[in-house]
């Protein structure tokens, strides 16, 4: 929490009261938004699909825009691996010396 409070401008050493007081805040959050998402069933692990619901309120959609893009970027990373595999798998050229 501490790197995370510095990365959005506090100061690098916050005070421990602020530091504590922001990680019961973040992890109210956390539970909250898990409550709500796992509220519709009965399954003991939370879905893709489940978080999505959660976060469409009106006043999450900045959250919800943000767990979109970090998905696209990990399905890219996901494609770029696999293409990277694949290339070292089967090199197109091979050099003889």
């Amino acid at each position: 929490v501490r790197n995370l409070m510095y990365g959005f401008g506090d100061d690098r050493n916050p005070a421990n009261d602020t530091v504590n007081v922001m990680e019961e805040i973040l992890i109210e959050y956390i539970v909250d938004v898990c409550q709500t998402a796992s509220a519709g069933g009965k399954k003991s692990r939370l879905s893709i699909e489940d978080l999505r619901r959660a976060l469409s309120r009106p006043a999450d959609a900045k959250k919800l825009a943000r767990m979109e893009e970090l998905l696209f970027m990990q399905e890219d990373i996901k494609r770029a691996r696999a293409q990277f595999e694949e290339s070292e798998m089967n090199p197109s050229g091979s050099y003889q010396a």
